[in-house]
């Protein structure tokens, strides 16, 4: 089973998995274009398609952390909460990072999994 740090927003997610000893991490990017015309239910099925596809990627986790540095960690959050409710309670944080390299984010995570006694 793998720990990840998920690093998301409205538009991409880097997914960061530990296991074993070994950090890997896989990139989402939302694909449909974003038109600043205000929020339609079509833009929101847009989010919900992205963020199944970011939950489907964590299937088999023991831990997760969600990082962000805007909202969007927090509706991927609500959207585990209502989606995909066995996810949801793996959750061990919500962290506001601001634009951390993989590095940071790395580091970060280790961290905060540290801090919740998770065996990395």
């Amino acid at each position: 089973m793998s720990n990840y740090a998920i690093l998301i927003d409205s538009e991409h997610a880097k997914v960061f998995s530990f296991d074993a000893g070994e950090v890997t991490h896989h990139v989402y990017h939302r694909h449909e274009p974003q038109h600043h015309t205000g929020h339609t239910q079509d833009q929101e099925k847009k989010s919900e398609h992205f963020f199944h596809q970011v939950a489907e990627h964590l299937q088999g986790a023991e831990h997760l952390l969600l990082m962000g540095s805007g909202l969007g960690k927090d509706h991927f959050k609500s959207h585990l909460e209502s989606h995909h409710h066995e996810l949801a309670k793996l959750i061990i944080g919500v962290d506001t990072v601001d634009h951390p390299t993989d590095n940071q984010l790395v580091a970060h995570a280790r961290e905060s999994f540290s801090k919740h006694n998770v065996q990395l």
